[in-house]
């Protein structure tokens, strides 16, 4: 059986490990553990309802499959903290790919266009529905998760926005367009267009997420992962390709995992922009020592060497111009 969810969080490349225990982002480490207990007799091998070995092969496997690691990231102070990172990475980003976002289950549908103004209290309550039945039927389980994880997606999207998100549903007819002000996507202005307050508006979007993606940076940095932090920045580059910070941040980062090519193009970018750009100029510093002086695009030549009086042969051997290669 494949244990591959493609809906809800799942679909953005997260593995959402609070839609797997039923419980609700931001669930504390108490709450977590007592719906753990809750979930361990029901596909335990001597306590599950399964009355064939079939079934009960398929408990334990969901158990050591999805509920074991569920469960250990989230009651991990370091994983759990790691993996709320993740989220409020996701978080966001989904206001820029709301058109983007479908989903598939009635309640997940139901809360996308709930007008309740306690968003919350919507969400809590559709997912209690879900969760209290999650492992009745083994069979049936992972549709739950499933279920679960797109009113996670859906709870996200609407508290990212502020705003009456409605995700489009699968053959459905396309979303109504944001209210004015809210852009679910940074868009250029149509040709012609004299600009205007949408116009402003979505520029203003932008600039806060961008500012938001370098402070997420820097908090993933002082963790060190690099690799979240560069997806930060590659993100905040497809709103802003003339940032000159995320161009700086990148260059850095590249720095510190010695891919001097990679480095090198970042930092040129950003102190072409900002020639003052102190990250910049550091991180370019630090470059320089790490190719000892020579661009990564232009390595120093091989010094010919001669041997017994004979023809001159190149040195350096399989190490040779190691910073000059491109990673």
């Amino acid at each position: 059986m494949s244990f591959e969810i493609k809906r809800g969080l799942f679909g953005h490349d997260v593995t959402d490990h609070h839609a797997i225990l039923g419980v609700p982002i931001g669930t504390d480490p108490k709450a977590i553990r007592k719906r753990f207990l809750q979930i361990a007799p029901r596909l335990h091998p001597d306590t599950c309802s399964a009355a064939t070995p079939q079934g009960k092969a398929l408990a334990q496997q969901l158990m050591s499959r999805l509920v074991n690691p569920a469960y250990a990231t989230l009651s991990n102070d370091t994983k759990r903290a790691d993996h709320e990172a993740v989220l409020r990475m996701l978080h966001g980003r989904l206001p820029q790919q709301a058109n983007k976002v479908t989903i598939q289950s009635a309640a997940a549908k139901q809360l996308a266009q709930d007008s309740n103004s306690n968003i919350k209290a919507a969400y809590l309550k559709a997912l209690q529905a879900v969760a209290v039945h999650q492992y009745d039927s083994l069979d049936q389980a992972l549709a739950k998760i499933a279920e679960a994880s797109e009113l996670n997606l859906v709870y996200l999207l609407r508290t990212a926005q502020g705003t009456m998100a409605r995700p489009s549903a699968q053959a459905a007819a396309p979303p109504p367009p944001p209210p004015a002000g809210r852009p679910a996507a940074p868009a250029a202005a149509p040709s012609g267009s004299t600009g205007g307050s949408d116009t402003t508006a979505a520029r203003d979007g932008n600039t806060q997420f961008v500012v938001r993606a370098l402070q997420r940076t820097e908090e993933l940095m002082g963790k060190g992962q690099l690799a979240m932090a560069v997806q930060e920045l590659k993100d905040a580059l497809k709103i802003d390709g003339n940032n000159a910070a995320c161009h700086a941040w990148l260059g850095k980062i590249y720095v510190l995992q010695k891919q001097a090519t990679l480095a090198k193009v970042h930092l040129t970018r950003a102190l072409a922009i900002d020639p003052r750009n102190a990250i910049a100029l550091a991180a370019k510093q630090e470059l320089d020592k790490l190719t000892g002086g020579q661009t990564a695009a232009q390595p120093a030549k091989p010094q010919p060497k001669t041997i017994g009086g004979g023809k001159d042969k190149p040195s350096g051997g399989l190490f040779g111009g190691l910073f000059g290669r491109k990673k």
